[in-house]
């Protein structure tokens, strides 16, 4: 268990390998460039060695860290990306601190401890190792905004949590019942 969840922290954040893909083929020699994925899937699929060295740019950057699922083997955590103010528009900053705009969640900057003004991007998921953050929170999301973030993840992506809500429904039912005896 990490025990951020809500919080933001520094973390260095590789971005996603895009093509054209740039693998690194060993000490003093040029990265092999590849324009499309095709034939790293092609080579996967017929059991070649699935396993490359991307070459990414990457970023030391604030993060919301939105689990604390954890996973030994893994040794990472879930959080999402944020968005600095300066590269909103005046209208779109003003929708974003109105929390009018689903795709974006507005952090307070007397609550963050931040270079400045920012937004969580709901649609940015990306899994952090431990050893790459920095876990003393810049600020950290109460209860109710953390839940909100949670929902908004699950509509963007559309996940299926019927499950989940019928379960909890079903407790909640027991639990009504052992009251009233």
């Amino acid at each position: 268990m990490t025990e951020l969840a809500g919080a933001v922290v520094y973390a260095v954040v590789p971005f996603a390998p895009e093509p054209p893909f740039r693998i690194f083929a060993g000490a003093g020699k040029k990265p092999v460039e590849v324009n499309t994925a095709k034939p790293l899937l092609d080579a996967a699929r017929k059991g070649g060695d699935a396993e490359m060295s991307f070459i990414v740019p990457g970023k030391a950057r604030p993060v919301l860290v939105i689990s604390d699922g954890y996973d030994d083997r893994l040794d990472e955590v879930l959080a999402l990306r944020l968005i600095r103010f300066g590269k909103l528009s005046g209208d779109e900053q003003e929708e974003v601190r109105g929390q009018q705009d689903p795709s974006l969640f507005h952090l307070p900057p007397d609550r963050f401890d931040l270079t400045e003004e920012n937004a969580v991007m709901i649609a940015s998921l990306v899994r952090v190792s431990r050893d790459a953050l920095d876990e003393r929170p810049a600020g950290t999301l109460d209860t109710n905004e953390l839940r909100v973030v949670h929902e908004r993840v699950a509509r963007h992506y559309q996940l299926d949590l019927y499950g989940l809500v019928r379960e909890r429904l079903k407790q909640l039912g027991a639990r009504q019942r052992e009251q009233r005896g």
